[in-house]
């Protein structure tokens, strides 16, 4: 068992190797992962296991395996969720920043806090529940070298969906502008009404921006349909808390004021 474990990792396999007694010990120890029984196993089986049995039950590794990798999928479900946001409240600042303040900033920084502290928080931590995506336990183990955030990844976060919410945020707040009556060359204002109501147009836009990007991260290689668009009720409820407060901080006096935002007509 020993030879056999290594002569699998030296083909770059990834091994786990099951085993009870004394003398599957270092075979335990050469796995990448080493499974000792905790009932019938003795103690220095256990001793060099990473995981130990409680039931001697074999379907319970491969129930581990795939509680494993929804955990793995959830947690990078939840940083990319959060970094879509980041994109659309990146790229109005780089906006102001190129154009020098010819384009006043289209996103206060009370209105980044509302997004990230408010808004994003319960739909974020609805993406961590999602059950194992179908066809989980047929995927090859992932590489060993492979982070959390791969390129894959990122690159969908910060070549497509971020993107896109960014294009749809500065899309609304230049809108808000060409609705109040401003036309090019004449400089945008940044201060008074209008102004607010385009702020407060980027804002939501990203808002509106992280309830599609809940929904598309929810899945990495399947149509959300096909899942069940309603399958995670956490999740719902945390898209309606979401929409529930944009419109709070939007049209309840006192709070759309602290916060930089004004009704949109």
């Amino acid at each position: 068992k020993l030879r056999l474990a290594h002569v699998l990792r030296r083909q770059g396999q990834v091994v786990a190797m099951t085993g009870d007694g004394v003398n599957d010990a270092p075979a335990l120890k050469e796995a990448d992962i080493g499974i000792a029984m905790g009932r019938k196993g003795s103690d220095v089986a256990r001793e060099a296991a990473d995981m130990i049995l409680l039931d001697d039950n074999f379907a319970s590794v491969v129930a581990a395996v795939e509680e494993g990798r929804a955990v793995w999928d959830n947690i990078r479900r939840f940083t990319s969720y959060h970094f879509c946001s980041n994109v659309g409240e990146l790229i109005p600042f780089l906006v102001w920043g190129v154009s020098l303040g010819a384009v006043p900033l289209p996103l206060t920084v009370m209105q980044v806090l509302a997004i990230d502290l408010g808004t994003d928080m319960i739909p974020a931590l609805a993406l961590g529940t999602e059950r194992a995506e179908p066809g989980t336990m047929t995927r090859p183990p992932r590489p060993r070298g492979e982070r959390l955030l791969s390129r894959r990844v990122l690159a969908r976060v910060y070549g497509w969906v971020g993107v896109w919410e960014a294009i749809g945020a500065m899309i609304g707040f230049f809108s808000s502008f060409l609705l109040g009556g401003w036309r090019p060359p004449d400089p945008l204002p940044d201060s008074g009404t209008q102004y607010i109501q385009a702020t407060t147009m980027t804002q939501t836009g990203i808002v509106m921006g992280q309830v599609g990007a809940g929904l598309a991260m929810r899945t990495d290689r399947r149509s959300v349909f096909t899942i069940g668009l309603f399958s995670n009720r956490f999740l719902l409820i945390g898209i309606a808390f979401e929409l529930a407060l944009a419109l709070a901080l939007i049209y309840v006096p006192g709070l759309n004021g602290a916060f930089h935002q004004g009704p949109i007509g």
